[in-house]
């Protein structure tokens, strides 16, 4: 019997994952689960009952503006940051557009331009004189 009990606090265990939330989070599933409660004789609804609840039917119905949504408001730029320095170390190049931000920030406005090689003008001059120009 004891045997028995164990096992089945054993699978409990593995059935319940735990998360953390917000306060902001928290106050509000606790203001659904009142709400759900309210005036319901069928039984007592709980929070982790409304969070899974609410979890199951999103995972069924997020699309693509959801997933936006929620990388928009978990943006974090030092992470962008980290991200592009990986890769440029991998491939030994910076992307242009963080190339001109980050000249931009040391105080260049355009990136420094190569200088074309002309001949001398000395050189130009002879060969124009020895045809008779």
């Amino acid at each position: 019997m004891e045997e028995q009990n164990l096992d089945t606090k054993e699978l409990k265990t593995e059935e319940i994952h735990r998360i953390t939330v917000s306060k902001a989070a928290e106050e509000a599933l606790s203001a659904i689960m009142e709400r759900v409660n309210d005036g319901f004789d069928g039984g007592k609804i709980n929070r982790m009952q409304v969070a899974n609840w609410i979890i199951l039917r999103f995972s069924d119905s997020y699309g693509d503006s959801e997933i936006k949504d929620i990388r928009a408001e978990n943006f974090d730029e030092v992470a962008v940051l980290e991200a592009i320095l990986r890769r440029a170390k991998k491939n030994g190049k910076v992307p242009l557009e963080i190339k001109a931000l980050l000249q931009k920030q040391l105080g260049f406005e355009e990136p420094p331009k190569k200088r074309k090689k002309s001949l001398p003008d000395n050189i130009i001059n002879d060969d124009m004189e020895s045809n008779g120009v």
